[in-house]
């Protein structure tokens, strides 16, 4: 995108006519930034709050003389806590009763007399409500927006295996590991797998 006073934004390559003289689109692609600079037009980015925690309005251009660029940005107001803490649980609850959906047929066959299900999908089951009441807590507890903010991109280091191949190309995992780091969203992050979906590379979460 580039921005230029007398012309506005421009999202997109198209012809323009500056001082007089007809500009075709392909100048956005082919001229340099200082070539573009010297006729008024500069490169823009936008800087948007978050939108899962701000309000925004009034739309604002500040030039940044530090990068040479017009910087779009947009009045905000934090958004109320108990309001999106609120739609925290509501998806925690979305979660936990989409997934269980998947196995109420096995609860059903028992009930009407078929066939028992399995034990370990009966602790599965029932770990996903203990997750979803777990979760349910530690949203309540989370006092500010800065906590809310930090439950939804909390650190983690995920321990996988390697894997290795023979000369045939049968692969063979772990026993090396790598460590990931990467940041989660506690609401979707640390539901059981079903017993019957494993990932064999995972190790652990520190």
């Amino acid at each position: 995108m580039w921005y230029s006073p007398s012309h506005g934004l421009i999202k997109s390559p198209r012809a323009i006519v500056k001082d007089g003289l007809q500009h075709p689109a392909q100048i956005f692609r082919k001229w340099s930034k200082a070539e573009l600079a010297n006729i008024g037009f500069h490169p823009a980015r936008l800087s948007v709050a978050d939108h899962r925690y701000y309000n925004t309005s009034g739309e604002e251009y500040n030039f940044d003389a530090a990068t040479n660029e017009w910087v779009i940005s947009y009045g905000s107001t934090p958004k109320d806590v108990d309001k999106i803490k609120e739609s925290m649980k509501a998806k925690v609850k979305s979660i936990a009763s989409s997934t269980l959906t998947h196995s109420d047929w096995m609860t059903h066959r028992e009930s009407d007399g078929g066939t028992a299900m399995p034990a370990d999908w009966k602790t599965y089951r029932a770990a996903i409500r203990s997750e979803s009441n777990t979760k349910e807590s530690e949203i309540d507890a989370l006092a500010d927006l800065d906590a809310i903010k930090a439950y939804q991109a909390h650190p983690i280091v995920e321990v996988r295996y390697t894997s290795t191949y023979d000369a045939e190309g049968v692969e063979t995992i772990g026993p090396g590991t790598e460590s990931v780091n990467r940041n989660v969203d506690k609401v979707t992050f640390g539901w059981s797998n079903d017993p019957d979906h494993s990932d064999p590379y995972h190790v652990r979460y520190e």
